[in-house]
Formats: structure tokens, C-alpha cells, sequence
């Protein structure tokens, strides 16, 4: 029943929104004469992408999830009406009564519009980017639209092999195929046999999957916001969670990374925790810039060592 119960918060979250009410930075944007300011000085368009961190411990376990660390855990469209941006995305809630044979099997998602800053307020980071080249904006922002009218059922088990039922990332990349892009590529999803447990109990079939930061790519960034000051704590942050997922061998429970709080949640634990927060200080806070990935992935890598020891480059399973 503990188990359960773990399991079940777990899901609730990862499909919704832990909304915060901290203070929300704006880390930088890239303006030229082909993307003027638009909204809040910011150089937003009608089909941009949106990815976001969500704050807390879920987010985690995509990471967890991936045979390939990757950042970020949720993906939007933009969508500018009457001089305001709003994001368009799909997300998912548990509705059920705790007596499925599956959490999955009480969540219940719709297609959700609101405001850039609602969204920005509701997740840890969030950076905007154009889509990629050769691909319409304005159908790929018609597409997210007709998706809002239509309000087709949330995809509660990740199953891109049909696109009737939609989740995040597979809306996002559906409205980039409307706007002329091509089919993407999937990614493996790790065989850790606890993980493997707890997809299977998810009934999440699927052995790859479609993370968020798919559609990141630094030459089409546009901007940043959110809860962190700035981008290098932003990815001194990603980097933390790199390097919690390389530790993350097959000798390894969820056990050593999270911890239960009552009977319905979960949080990090305390050494994860502090691990994470002195991760983000590893660098001083530079407005409107980013240090260098490589510089940042050493310093927090040095820095795990430290605190945790040190690991194979490449563990064995």
C-alpha cells in the first residue's frame, strides 16, 4: 500500500502543475531587427516553442527515465492574441478514487490556454525558441488552436504510435509536423529494471519516448524566464540532475533519491537536496548570460564528487 501510494503522487504530479508563488526573473533574451520586442520586452511569436521545468521532486523521474540525460520536462506553444502571449499545452490530473488497477487509469487532461506569466509562475524555468527553420508559424499556431477547440483526451500512457489522445510533448511535435516539420525521432528509455517496474505498473507500454528537449536548440533560443536568476543557475541546476541520472546505476532504488512525506507525496531527499542547492552556487548570478555547458557540467561534476564520491564515467549495468 505504501508503494501505492508513493507511486500514485508520483503520477498525480508529473501530470500537472505545482504552482509557486515565487518571484518571476527574466534571464535574458535574444532581439535583432527579425525578432523585435513583442511582449514584456520580450521577442515573442505566434508558433514559438515553450519548455519549461517544473519545480519539486517529479520532475526528477523523467530525468530518471531517459537511457540519455536530457533537460526539461514539459512543452508548449505560443500563441500571440490581441497583443498578449498565451501558451497553449496538454496536461493531465488524477480524477480517480485510488481503486484502479492503475494510477494511470484515474488521470483525465485537456488542452490548457493561459497567460505566458501564469505559466512561467507555475514552473522553475522556461525558455522560449523559434521553430525550426523552414516550418510556418502561424499553422503551427493554428494547429495548438484547433487542438483547444477540440479538446481531445490527454494521452495518459505516452503512446505515440496513435495521435487521437495527445500528451505534452507529442502536441507540440504534432503542431510543428502541421506547420511543414518532419516526423521526429524517438529516444530509448532506460532499462533500469526499477524503473522498468514502475513504467509497467504505469502501463506505459512504449520502450522510447519524446522528452522536451528535443525542441531545444541554442541557435533558435529567443528567451528565458522564471524562478531562477539567471540561465548559467538555470543549467547549473540541469546539471545537478545530469549527474544525480549518471549516479542512477542499476544497483540503484528510487529509494536513495526520493523520500515519503505523509501517505500521498514524495520529496528529495535532504543530501539530494542540499547537493542541488549548492549546485546552483557553484557559479555567481551573470544576468543576461550563460557560462559556458562544458565549464558548468565540470564544476557541478567536481562537485558531486565531493559531497557523494566518485563514479565510472560510463557505470556498468
Amino acid at each position: 500500500m505504501k508503494r501505492a501510494f508513493v507511486c500514485l503522487a508520483i503520477l498525480i504530479s508529473l501530470c500537472g502543475c505545482e504552482v509557486t508563488k515565487e518571484r518571476l526573473y527574466f534571464q535574458g533574451s535574444k532581439i535583432d531587427a527579425e525578432h523585435p520586442a513583442t511582449y514584456l520586452g520580450l521577442p515573442l511569436k505566434s508558433g514559438q516553442i515553450a519548455l519549461s521545468e517544473a519545480p519539486g521532486a517529479y520532475s526528477f523521474l523523467f530525468a530518471l527515465g531517459l537511457a540519455e540525460y536530457r533537460n526539461f520536462t514539459h512543452a508548449a506553444v505560443v500563441v500571440l492574441e490581441e497583443g498578449k502571449a498565451y501558451i497553449y499545452e496538454m496536461t493531465g490530473e488524477y480524477n480517480g478514487i485510488g481503486l484502479e488497477e492503475s494510477p494511470t487509469d484515474g488521470i483525465t487532461g485537456y488542452c490548457r490556454r493561459q497567460t505566458l506569466e501564469e505559466y512561467a509562475a507555475g514552473n522553475l524555468y522556461v525558455e522560449i525558441y523559434d521553430p525550426p527553420a523552414g516550418v510556418d508559424p502561424d499553422k503551427v499556431a493554428a494547429f495548438a488552436k484547433d487542438v483547444f477547440e477540440r479538446q481531445p483526451e490527454f494521452d495518459a500512457y505516452f503512446d505515440y504510435s496513435e495521435h487521437e489522445k495527445l500528451f505534452c510533448t507529442e502536441f507540440v511535435q504534432q503542431a510543428l509536423e502541421a506547420g511543414g516539420a518532419p516526423p521526429v525521432e524517438l529516444v530509448e528509455i532506460r532499462q533500469h529494471p526499477g524503473y522498468q517496474r514502475l513504467i509497467t505498473w504505469f502501463k506505459v507500454e512504449n520502450k522510447k519516448a519524446l522528452p522536451a528537449a528535443t525542441f531545444a536548440d541554442e541557435s533558435r533560443w529567443r528567451a528565458s524566464l522564471g524562478q531562477l536568476p539567471c540561465r548559467t543557475t538555470a543549467y547549473s541546476y540541469f546539471a545537478a540532475k545530469k549527474e544525480i541520472s549518471r549516479r542512477f546505476t542499476d544497483d540503484q532504488v528510487l529509494g536513495n533519491i526520493f523520500r515519503m512525506e505523509g501517505i500521498a507525496d514524495i520529496r528529495l531527499r535532504d543530501e539530494v537536496l542540499l547537493f542541488l542547492n549548492r549546485a546552483m552556487r557553484v557559479f555567481p548570478i551573470t544576468p543576461n548570460r550563460r557560462f559556458p555547458l562544458d565549464e558548468i557540467d565540470a564544476r557541478v561534476k567536481a562537485l558531486a564528487e565531493e559531497m557523494f564520491g566518485s563514479v565510472p564515467e560510463q557505470p556498468p549495468s
